[in-house]
């Protein structure tokens, strides 16, 4: 089966979902087998809530992510690979892939939505480009709504900027959603952005991030890989995921990075990572790049790469 009647087949399956039966994704989210005891793990996840704030560049490319069943297809292999722990991502995109998961399953291929560890993004509301990108309001997920859907976390994107009192508006969403999800007892990844970046303010940053709200347990950092990252780990004692940004470099240069920065503090814990790894600036396969990742966190040796072999012959007309 060529890839462009893959992607035509993956469009297909997935609006079938939509027409008849628009609760199935509740459904599959609800029995789905969910991983204990990941907070102690080191972690590496896939991060897809960017077309949620109006971005679609990735990997040189201005109109990368534009395509939904491409996006698909590239998170469903990456989510194979062992050694892959989870994905964080708006409400369409995880609901997009319970479905296709589904399909895979029913057709003798890998379940990989088992087990994984599932964020909830929960602000896009500060659009990219837009007058109002500092007002960022929520417009994913909400604690109820993560609870309902059985995911293991949320995500808060929280910027930093001195110079507007959209930031004073941005500080009030987060404390309430961080209360919520703590009522509900909800790990939450909590990602401060200084703007300007700069080292001095991204460390302050980091204060305030762990000081908000009425308690900071099961609070994960989500922190740029910065020169001085040991500074910036030893601003506190939560535990850190590092994330590729918007222009990751070449793949071997990312690996390196990488690599580098897993040993700058204990409590740097792994990757949330999206479109460098989904959208290799040399165009390789994201599902090797997935393996070398997972590789560099995890300690261990490459494991053979899981291709989606399955599709190849899955009736989707079944």
């Amino acid at each position: 089966m060529s890839d462009t009647c893959m992607l035509e087949q993956i469009r297909s399956v997935v609006l079938r979902a939509r027409l008849e039966g628009p609760d199935r994704p509740l459904e599959l989210a609800r029995r789905r087998q969910q991983r204990h005891g990941w907070e102690r793990d080191r972690l590496v996840i896939v991060a897809m809530d960017h077309p949620g704030r109006r971005v679609l560049a990735a990997g040189g490319d201005p109109w990368a992510m534009a395509d939904r069943a491409d996006l698909l297809w590239r998170l469903a292999k990456v989510l194979m690979q062992p050694g892959v722990d989870g994905l964080l991502a708006t409400p369409d995109v995880l609901e997009d892939l319970l479905v296709l998961n589904d399909t895979v399953v029913s057709a003798g291929g890998p379940d990989f939505m088992s087990r994984k560890v599932l964020v909830g993004s929960m602000n896009r509301g500060g659009l990219a480009d837009t007058a109002f990108e500092l007002d960022d309001f929520l417009t994913g997920y909400t604690a109820a709504a993560i609870q309902r859907m059985r995911l293991d976390a949320g995500k808060f994107l929280l910027r930093l900027r001195l110079d507007t009192p959209d930031t004073a508006n941005t500080l009030r969403y987060c404390v309430a959603a961080l209360e919520e999800l703590s009522a509900l007892q909800i790990p939450m990844f909590l990602e401060p952005l200084a703007v300007p970046h700069s080292e001095d303010d991204l460390v302050r940053a980091v204060g305030v991030a762990s000081a908000l709200g009425s308690t900071s347990a099961r609070r994960w950092l989500k922190l740029p890989m910065v020169a001085d990252l040991p500074r910036v780990a030893r601003a506190t004692t939560c535990p850190i995921v590092l994330l590729g940004g918007g222009n990751p470099g070449h793949p071997d240069e990312l690996l390196t990075t990488i690599s580098r920065c897993l040993d700058q503090g204990p409590n740097v814990r792994g990757l949330m990572i999206g479109r460098g790894l989904l959208y290799p600036q040399d165009g390789s396969d994201p599902a090797v790049r997935a393996a070398e990742l997972a590789a560099c966190v995890h300690g261990r040796d490459v494991e053979e790469v899981v291709l989606w072999q399955t599709l190849s012959s899955t009736r989707w007309d079944a």
